[in-house]
This record gives C-alpha cells, sequence and structure tokens, in this order.
C-alpha cells in the first residue's frame, strides 16, 4: 500500500510544481486577458508563500531536490523587490498628497474615512462607492469635509452610490468615458492646475473582472486610460480601484502600454483587498504616476470597514530638466 501512495504523493508534488511554475515565474508570459488566468494571478503572494513553504517541508523531509526545486519559483519575485530602484527624493521637489477608497456604498465606511481625513487631510481625494443614502449627521458632516477643498465633482453613476472627486487646486478640464459594454463605472479624466503646472489626473472604478462581460469592461477603461496616458507631453496621474492585481500579466501588459512607473509589482502596490481577509490580500487599488511626478510614497490608510483599504500616497513633482 506505501508503494501507490508514495507514487500518488510524487504525482501530486509534480503538478503542484507544475501549476506554481505557471502561476509564478511564467504568468508574465501567458496571455493577460483569460478571465482563470486573471483571478488565480491575482493572489501571487499567497502562491508565492505556499512554494516557500513546501520547499521548507521538502528540506525538513531531506527531499533537497524537491526543495531546491520550489524555492526557486520564488528567486524572480524576490530579485524584483529586492533590485527595484528606490530614488531618493530631490530636495526642491513640489509634494502632493492623496487619499483613495472605496467605501462599499457603506455609511459606516464613509464616517470613518472622514475622521481619517480629519486627522489628516489630503490634497486630492476619490471616494468610490460612497452611500448615496446618508444619515443627516453624516451628511452633515461629509459637507464639512468637502468645503475644505474649493474644487471637486461629484457623479452618480448608479443607483445607490456615487463617485467624489475632491481637489485643492483648480480643475481646467475634464472628460468622462463609459466603456460601451456595461455602463455604471465611469472613468475621469481630470486636468488639475498645480501651482501653475498642468496635471492629468485618471480617476477609476472599474468593474471587477469576475465574467467575461465585467472583464472585458474593464479592459476597456484601462485601455482608454493607457492610450491618453501614454500621449501625455507632461505629468499623469492614475489611481483609484482598478480590480486589476499588481501581479496579474494584463497588469504588467498594461504598464508597457501606458508608460506609468512601476519598478516592481512588490513596490509599486500595496495589498488593499480583501480586507476582511488579510491573509489573501492583493493590490488591485493603485496610485501610479508617470513623466514629471514620482510615487515617493504608498501605504494602506486605517481600515474604514470596507472590503478594501484605502490608499495614501505622498507624490513628487520632479524638477524640469534645464
Amino acid at each position: 500500500m506505501a508503494g501507490p501512495l508514495a507514487r500518488v504523493r510524487t504525482a501530486l508534488a509534480f503538478a503542484l510544481l507544475g501549476g506554481l511554475v505557471l502561476l509564478l515565474p511564467a504568468r508574465n508570459w501567458l496571455p493577460p486577458n483569460w478571465l482563470l488566468w486573471e483571478m488565480a494571478t491575482a493572489f501571487t503572494p499567497q502562491w508565492l508563500a505556499l512554494a516557500l513553504a513546501l520547499g521548507l517541508r521538502a528540506f525538513w523531509q531531506a527531499q533537497r531536490l524537491r526543495a531546491l526545486a520550489f524555492c526557486l519559483l520564488a528567486v524572480p519575485d524576490l530579485a524584483s523587490a529586492l533590485l527595484a530602484e528606490r530614488p531618493d527624493a530631490p530636495p526642491s521637489a513640489k509634494t502632493l498628497s492623496l487619499y483613495s477608497a472605496n467605501l462599499g456604498e457603506d455609511p459606516a465606511a464613509l464616517e470613518a474615512a472622514l475622521e481619517a481625513l480629519g486627522a489628516a487631510p489630503a490634497d486630492l481625494v476619490w471616494l468610490s462607492e460612497v452611500p448615496a443614502s446618508r444619515p443627516a449627521g453624516l451628511e452633515e458632516a461629509f459637507d464639512v469635509m468637502a468645503a475644505r477643498y474649493p474644487y471637486g465633482m461629484t457623479w452618480a453613476p448608479a443607483p445607490g452610490r456615487e463617485l467624489r472627486f475632491l481637489s485643492r487646486y483648480p480643475l481646467r478640464a475634464r472628460e468622462e468615458f463609459n466603456p460601451e459594454r456595461a455602463a455604471g463605472r465611469p472613468g475621469m479624466r481630470l486636468v488639475l492646475d498645480v501651482a501653475g503646472q498642468l496635471l492629468e489626473v485618471y480617476a477609476l472604478h472599474t468593474h471587477p473582472p469576475t465574467q467575461g462581460w465585467s472583464l472585458r469592461a474593464r479592459n476597456e477603461a484601462l485601455a482608454w486610460v493607457s492610450g491618453r496616458v501614454a500621449r501625455a507631453a507632461g505629468p499623469a496621474l492614475v489611481f483609484g480601484d482598478l480590480n486589476t492585481s499588481a501581479f496579474s500579466p494584463a497588469f504588467q501588459h498594461w504598464l508597457r502600454e501606458s508608460g506609468l512607473r512601476c519598478a516592481s509589482p512588490w513596490t509599486c502596490a500595496v495589498g488593499s483587498w480583501p480586507a476582511p481577509w488579510r491573509p489573501l490580500l492583493t493590490p488591485i487599488d493603485h496610485v501610479l504616476a508617470k513623466g514629471g511626478l514620482r510615487v515617493q510614497r504608498l501605504a494602506r490608510g486605517e481600515a474604514t470597514g470596507s472590503d478594501h483599504y484605502p490608499l495614501r500616497a505622498e507624490l513628487l513633482f520632479l524638477p524640469e530638466a534645464p
């Protein structure tokens, strides 16, 4: 009986090793727009942890060749994290702060976000899935916070929820995009005047890639952004709930098309969803920049009760070349 069981275990180990090869080092060479692939590669940090755990287990059991095979799967991602460039901040750069949160249509999450912004205000605020129905006290608190921002816009793309953009800097232009395949989650292009310098801003909340139609709708919105960002002559900023993991092949393909700066998915993103399940966190909310703008610091904000953690970012305008 031991013989057949041993063969089954060996077969399972090889099958798992093959699957992890596809999900880790080989993931960026496979088609980026497969729905199953999109969902599986979103959890690359968890697959990497599994590979390392299996490697340690094999080493403990004196199966050194198997241990080496599993541990080698981690090398590309570890190298990506360790070797990514982390430039110092130029001493003369202008700074810009950002707060971005998906509130999940939860009034309690909105209240928590308002408290966070009261304690640590930001220059730009992007709130998606803002509950359209709010208690009177919360509505008053929201109005008080919004009054601190002289520029901003509100959209109600679907019943029950709003999008809210708030800015300390003037808006010079705006453009809205709705995927042809599925309305309700518009992408916004806004041109801000930041102390005399024009900044293109793309605020997004895309469809989640859980079905074929929603994957295509999300990709439509991302393609709309990448085309415009790639042609942008000045600095550009993209942020929001992109519903795209930084580890997915689709994200890497999109970065190459747009020219947005991301040295490594391990350094240009932080796990933000699903907030109630910390071991499964994956980065689907993003803050990315191009041109004379750099994301100097990106961090999770305090939990609001939504299934997304908010993001806080510090941005630097690089000095213009003489």
